[in-house]
């Protein structure tokens, strides 16, 4: 486990139409591109914490890294489904297959009902965006993935050394091991709010 990675978060993200808790919703998600940890490039980063904002683009020293399947310290809910999907769907970018993706990690890291995709929003405007949803969940409730094979990342202080509670993320573990590579950091300045936003359900 390394508790003293940079991490680099990209400004690239999408914006997914989604039921949160019943409620009609708009939320930010993977892939979060470009992005580095410890001055190497992820491959791509995905968020796992629903209810918890991260800013893009932005620095997080102090950032804690384990193999583990863990964020802020407990364990991701249905980690391992979240790592099959990973596994065998992973990818970067903002296209369908990501958008898919995003939704189906949090469908499954989160209690029954509590993540839905807005299927009759991806229906009537990109039905291969609500297809490729349904496949990834179906798929991840009959499956488990090696949750050692990525990256689990708790946010630590940002580049003006606020030190609060953001979204967790997960990459892939491909890259080298965080506490082996050499630190640096770029020190963004500006950040645009990355989250939760909600979104009327007409304007979508």
């Amino acid at each position: 486990m390394a508790t003293d990675a940079i991490l680099d978060l990209g400004g690239s993200f999408s914006q997914i139409a989604s039921i949160v808790n019943g409620k009609y919703t708009s939320e930010g998600g993977g892939s979060i591109d470009t992005s580095y940890l410890n001055g190497t490039k992820l491959d791509y980063l995905y968020c796992v914490d629903l209810f918890t904002n991260v800013y893009v683009p932005a620095n997080y020293p102090n950032t804690t890294v384990n193999t583990l399947g863990n964020i802020y310290g407990n364990q991701v809910y249905h980690a391992d489904r979240v790592a099959y999907l990973l596994t065998t769907y992973g990818t970067g970018g903002q296209g369908d297959q990501a958008i898919a993706l995003q939704a189906a990690i949090w469908h499954e890291s989160n209690a029954a009902g509590v993540y839905n995709l807005d299927m009759n929003y991806y229906n009537a405007h990109n039905a291969n965006i609500a297809n490729l949803y349904t496949t990834y969940v179906n798929a991840a409730d009959t499956h488990s993935g090696d949750i050692s094979q990525f990256f689990w990342i708790t946010p630590g202080k940002d580049v003006n050394g606020n030190l609060t509670t953001y979204q967790g993320l997960v990459a892939s573990a491909h890259n080298p091991e965080p506490s082996t590579i050499i630190l640096l950091g770029t020190g963004m300045l500006f950040m645009a709010i990355y989250g939760k936003r909600r979104m009327n359900k007409e304007a979508l």
